[in-house]
């Protein structure tokens, strides 16, 4: 009987001992049964095999003195609070949790009989404990846990890397998961900033959770108002309105609507059950995103937070989360102080260009409801136009007060040759002309930031907006503005029909008209097909322009170094003639009846010569400039060029252009895919070997006399002899004009 007893307990002691061994093996660790770990300074807290574990956590509890919350995580990565009440954790709270627990490396240890009811105190471990469970799938639908411990107070000590180049904050912290250890260890990190608000910190403060190149359109609902819609097609798209009116919207602005928005952070965060919200919200925002989900945001309407200060706060919900949000309404300084109105006042102020004051907005740490711009005029374009200069190929510009238009042409260049576009301009009935690149570049792009002073007029999308234009006049307009882009690139030949491959965009035309209101003069206009008329700014005029000198090219004089056959300076009491053999690159010339072929210098002379061709008018004037043409009755001096160059016929250009040196071809050979069956390639060929050559001989004589207008920047007016054509000089090119060749 005895023998039977002791094998009984035998055999119960071995049970026991092996469910131990089962139930410590499956929690991570069978130092458990002595209740005691050797912890070493830079050692992990856990094991290694637990460690490589921690990115497949899916279960966390967090406790502290007053509250306990459970985390699980969902199938998409996406963390959820589970108890009290279901919630969206806060996914930063959740990875600075989880990398803790892998960095948390040993720094010291205190020694046990160190570890007292007064040390627990001292440390934290005892008076403001978080103490942290994570745990793992095991396969067969159950968790093992893979870390537990309790955080205290931050330590006074730094860590070093593993490096040694940066140092790192430390806590206190005690763990049983080896036991009934009581030790207080000093570990590696700090995570109590996200504990600073108790545990609620552990709940995702921002009410949207989503990326801001996820959305596609967005529906603003406010009660009395017509709901504001914006859509885009994809993330590079631009942001458009389509209701109440079909328009463009200012892209600064609706970037820092969404960002402010996703920044939005809460106050305080309760269960649906424990807030009695009003029957309606005050405003609805809608949001629909790339992957077809949508979402939707309710704010109600704002009240006086219980707290001592009294700040303006309202609840909000969002339909992926059951609960009911706080966030801040306004600043305390709106409803503090008794310069907070002007205050407010000044920071409203449009001191700062819309994308500055966008940028700044969204840079702000707290985002306030109140100071979100929702309206319709704070969402739409501020700009008549919004174009790109380089989209651009034909401008044409009339007015019902000058009876030629200004019609502007894009000759497109080439980019093997590295020829330039060239702008041609005609304007007052005068021929196409080579324009000033930097004038119309500069046009283009002002039509931009065409000064918009507000919107006199909107008339929702399909509505006929006949009427608007009656009454402010756009169906008889001051000038009619007509762009046109450019065409299709990528183009192909169908059926002998030269086709674009992309649907060409359509010409977009604007209406113009100085609108006399009762003792007010102001200017409207409108973009054929958007039913809005924009109040401008009196500047408007100045964008326009129908005097041909003020859009042809300033680039003084246009010639060929190479044509260049004499070069007369006529500012000394005798005039300077030099003689320029281009081949020889030789000079000669006199002075008077002197030869001083000796004392030119060749260096200054060929430089002259290219600053001859690059120099710029200030401004072209108009022919019959009559103070202009007081002082050139009896010009300062003059400068005059004789030229001579040879004429080619097209064949003739094409023959030289295909070979490898600017002269003609010296053999047929050299020429002979070109010449095979083509007798007016043959004839153009004899005639660019033979020695008579048709010359074309030109003079341009450039007049120059000093303005006597007193100015703090004085001018020069100009002339060319030959054509009339009247400019203006800068002083400092007018008197490069007379620098000296001679030594």
């Amino acid at each position: 009987m005895r023998k039977s007893l002791s094998t009984i307990i035998l055999f119960l002691l071995a049970v026991l001992s092996a469910t131990a061994a089962i139930f410590l093996a499956r929690d991570g660790s069978l130092a458990r049964l002595t209740g005691w770990y050797h912890f070493r300074p830079g050692m992990t807290l856990f094991p290694s095999e637990n460690l490589n574990r921690l990115k497949y956590v899916d279960w966390m509890r967090i406790r502290d003195l007053h509250d306990t919350i459970e985390c699980e995580r969902d199938a998409k990565g996406a963390w959820w609070i589970v108890s009290p009440f279901r919630d969206r954790m806060s996914a930063e709270a959740a990875q600075y949790i989880i990398a803790f627990t892998a960095q948390a490396r040993v720094v010291d240890t205190l020694p046990l009989n160190r570890t007292t009811r007064a040390s627990l105190r001292e440390f934290g471990v005892d008076t403001v404990p978080h103490t942290i469970t994570l745990k793992v799938p095991t396969g067969n639908g159950e968790r093992t846990t893979v870390a537990r411990y309790t955080l205290g107070s931050a330590s006074p000590w730094l860590a070093d890397t593993e490096n040694g180049e940066a140092v790192l904050p430390t806590s206190y912290l005690r763990t049983d998961y080896y036991g009934r250890d009581k030790r207080i260890h000093v570990v590696r990190g700090n995570i109590l900033a996200i504990f600073k608000n108790g545990l609620q910190g552990l709940r995702d403060p921002h009410p949207l959770n989503m990326e801001e190149e996820a959305i596609r359109s967005i529906t603003i609902s406010r009660q009395g108002e017509a709901d504001i819609s914006l859509t885009r097609a994809s993330a590079q798209s631009p942001w458009a309105i389509i209701s109440p009116i079909f328009t463009e919207a200012e892209q600064d602005y609706v970037s820092s609507l969404i960002a402010n928005l996703l920044r939005l952070k809460a106050t305080r965060i309760d269960a649906a059950a424990d807030i009695e919200l009003p029957a309606e919200p005050t405003m609805r925002m809608q949001f629909s995103l790339e992957d077809g989900q949508e979402r939707t945001l309710c704010i109600y309407a704002p009240f006086a937070a219980p707290s001592a200060d009294g700040q303006r706060v309202c609840y909000a919900t969002v339909d992926d989360r059951p609960v009911v949000l706080t966030l801040p309404w306004e600043p305390r300084l709106h409803r503090k102080g008794d310069y907070a109105e002007l205050v407010n006042a000044i920071l409203a102020l449009p001191v700062l260009p819309s994308a500055v004051q966008a940028r700044l907005q969204s840079a702000n740490e707290t985002t306030y409801l109140s100071d979100l711009r929702l309206s319709l005029s704070e969402l739409r374009s501020p700009r008549l136009t919004n174009i790109n200069p380089q989209d651009i190929d034909r401008v044409y510009i009339s007015s019902r007060f000058y009876p030629y238009p200004v019609r502007l042409l894009l000759i497109p260049g080439e980019v093997k040759s590295k020829a330039p576009d060239i702008w041609m301009c005609s304007a007052a009935g005068h021929r196409f002309e080579t324009a000033d690149m930097e004038l119309v570049t500069s046009f283009l792009k002002n039509l931009s930031s065409i000064p918009v002073a507000g919107f006199v007029a909107d008339y929702p999308f399909g509505h006929d907006a006949q009427e608007g234009i009656r009454k402010y006049g756009l169906n008889n307009p001051d000038y009619v503005l007509l762009l046109r882009p450019r065409e299709c690139s990528a183009r192909a030949i169908l059926f002998g029909v030269d086709l674009p491959l992309v649907k060409d965009r359509a010409s977009r035309t604007f209406f113009f008209k100085r609108y006399h209101d009762t003792g007010e003069t102001y200017w409207v206009a409108m973009e054929q097909g958007i039913n809005s008329i924009f109040r401008l700014s009196p500047k408007m005029t100045s964008r326009f322009t129908f005097s041909q000198e003020s859009w042809k090219n300033r680039q003084l004089m246009q010639f060929s170094i190479s044509s260049l056959r004499t070069l007369t300076l006529n500012y000394q009491r005798a005039p300077l003639v030099l003689h320029y053999d281009y081949i020889g690159e030789s000079w000669e010339g006199t002075l008077g009846d002197e030869d001083i072929s000796l004392r030119i210098n060749p260096y200054r002379t060929n430089y002259y010569l290219r600053h001859l061709q690059n120099i710029r008018v200030k401004q072209w004037l108009e022919p019959q400039d009559e103070e202009a043409l007081t002082e050139l009755a009896t010009p300062a001096f003059s400068v005059k060029l004789d030229l001579e160059s040879v004429v080619y016929s097209e064949q003739e250009g094409l023959i030289i252009s295909q070979h490898d040196d600017t002269t003609a071809p010296r053999s047929a050979s050299e020429v002979k895919p070109l010449l095979e069956g083509s007798s007016e390639l043959d004839r153009a060929f004899e005639n660019l070997v033979s020695d008579d050559r048709k010359v074309e001989k030109r003079t341009i004589t450039l007049e120059i006399s000093p303005s006597r207008v007193k100015s703090s920047k004085p001018f020069f007016y100009g002339r060319i002899r030959e054509t009339g054509e009247l400019f203006i000089l800068s002083y400092d090119d007018a008197q490069s004009l007379g620098a000296s060749l001679l030594d």
